[in-house]
């Protein structure tokens, strides 16, 4: 007997938050904030969507005020509107397609969403995290190790901000991850680069990686069923799962990775 199909609309998040081209950043950082998302579609004057803004896009976009020191980084955005900053084109998917296309688009496009289509309109979005529910829900048991990226681009916890920027921006990487000897504690990926990079420059060489380091992380052993880490990731605001063994780094899974095992399904 063959596999029932899984839709991508089974699965998608329907809620599509969408601006007209001319809104202004700081509106559009009002949308996110408001509806605790990471992204907005941008539509055209028929209602196709022309492009996206996420919240890097902001952030890259922002000019930083410096506060005083140990006071949180406030990002400001210019007087620029979703036209100047948003990213075309938009990558979709049909909301009848297998969730298996889905899996295969994000992996081709290295995005960590598309938005989903119904006729001419787009009715949800489908994300890196709506792959995690997929797997939290067919409970696939594939272990943590099987499907984890390596090798890891670590940085030590003691080390300079500087340190950080430079292993991130010579490996082009998404992130870095920040160990304590051996032990995985945080990241430092390309949102806490932009913020960092604002700082002073006699600052950032002297202030240790931990003092920007994102602590929202999931660790797991290599052995972890795939769908319990993605039932942990669900639970939090963490994009990835750092993979030990011992208690020591192994490797980092992250949505492309979770999103791998969809292709087949």
């Amino acid at each position: 007997m063959s596999k029932p199909v899984i839709l991508v609309r089974d699965y998608m998040t329907p809620a599509v938050v969408a601006v007209d081209p001319p809104t202004s950043l700081e509106r559009v950082l009002a949308k996110l904030r408001e509806h605790d998302i990471s992204s907005v579609v941008v539509a055209g004057a028929e209602g196709d969507a022309v492009g996206v803004v996420s919240m890097t896009d902001l952030l890259r976009a922002s000019t930083v005020d410096h506060l005083r020191p140990g006071e949180r980084i406030k990002v400001m955005p210019p007087s620029l509107t979703a036209r100047d900053v948003m990213r075309s084109p938009v990558f979709t998917v049909r909301d009848d397609a297998p969730v298996s296309e889905a899996a295969s688009l994000l992996r081709a496009h290295r995005v960590h969403r598309l938005f989903v289509t119904s006729g001419d309109g787009v009715v949800g979005v489908f994300s890196t995290r709506d792959a995690m529910r997929v797997v939290r829900v067919l409970r696939i048991a594939t272990p943590v190790g099987q499907l984890m990226s390596t090798p890891v681009i670590t940085v030590d916890i003691g080390e300079s901000i500087d340190d950080a920027l430079e292993r991130l921006d010579d490996r082009d990487m998404q992130g870095v991850v920040v160990v304590d000897g051996k032990r995985p504690v945080g990241v430092f990926t390309q949102h806490e680069a932009i913020l960092a990079r604002a700082l002073p420059a006699e600052l950032r060489k002297v202030a240790r990686v931990e003092e920007v380091t994102s602590y929202e992380v999931i660790t797991a052993d290599v052995a972890t069923p795939l769908y319990r880490a993605a039932s942990q990731v669900m639970a939090t605001k963490a994009r990835r799962v750092l993979a030990t063994e011992g208690h020591e780094l192994r490797g980092v899974l992250t949505g492309y990775d979770v999103s791998r095992v969809l292709v087949d399904r």
